[in-house]
């Protein structure tokens, strides 16, 4: 249950217009291999926590360049087990730490009972890391953000791209495993490319990727997602 994964690897991030992402899907349907969950789109559902003082939002709309975000992710609200995560820039290097944790530990750990982690410690160090800057910061959760994904995998340098679609997100539901959750579109309803890969980006993916001109942004679901929090804010 408690299988840690930890993962150094850049990410840059795209917007796309409507006619780029379906001329994408078709180009990178030639080339790449869409990953086993991506026969067609896929549901990514995420609770985004942060602390007392909102730090890990604060960072981010500073520029910070070393700084990090917290959340639980699943991928069907049926499941009985999510994941754990902690994602962690350096300028554009990300580092992901991902552990498995029992669907009653989340809902503790949504409810501020950070005490539920403490059952890993004898399994993994990454637990007792997520204990102590939860539990520290006193981080609770923040915003429940859910966007359809299309993935696609090359296995060399770990290369991965995923098209994020209809991102819409809640500032009130934070129930991870709600059947039907009313959400509000996010990012005027446009869609995010993600290329993630490991030392450099192979030469047939990119250029690919330069006839279509993109601009990479610093586009974080997270904080767009928090639009009321920002608009009362700030």
């Amino acid at each position: 249950m408690s299988e840690t994964l930890s993962v150094y690897r850049n990410e840059n991030k795209y917007i796309l217009s409507k006619t780029q992402v379906n001329d994408l899907k078709f180009k990178l349907d030639k080339l790449l291999t869409r990953d086993e969950h991506s026969k067609e789109s896929y549901i990514v559902r995420s609770l985004y926590f942060d602390s007392i003082n909102d730090i890990d939002f604060n960072t981010k709309l500073a520029g910070t360049e070393i700084r990090k975000k917290i959340r639980i992710r699943t991928y069907d609200p049926q499941m009985d087990k999510c994941k754990l995560e902690m994602k962690q820039k350096n300028g554009n290097l990300q580092h992901k730490i991902s552990m498995w944790i029992s669907k009653e530990d989340a809902e503790s750990l949504i409810h501020l009972d950070y005490s539920v982690l403490t059952k890993y410690f004898d399994q993994n160090e990454d637990a007792i890391n997520f204990y102590k800057v939860m539990t520290l910061g006193c981080y609770k959760p923040v915003v429940l953000v859910e966007y359809d994904r299309l993935a696609y995998i090359y296995p060399l340098n770990d290369t991965r791209l995923t098209i994020d679609m209809n991102i819409r997100s809640s500032e009130s539901n934070f129930n991870l495993f709600d059947e039907k959750p009313i959400y509000t579109p996010i990012l005027e309803g446009q869609t995010l490319l993600e290329v993630k890969y490991n030392n450099k980006l192979l030469t047939f993916i990119s250029n690919v990727l330069k006839k279509y001109n993109l601009t990479r942004f610093s586009v974080s679901k997270y904080c767009y997602g928090r639009k009321i929090f920002y608009d009362f804010n700030f």
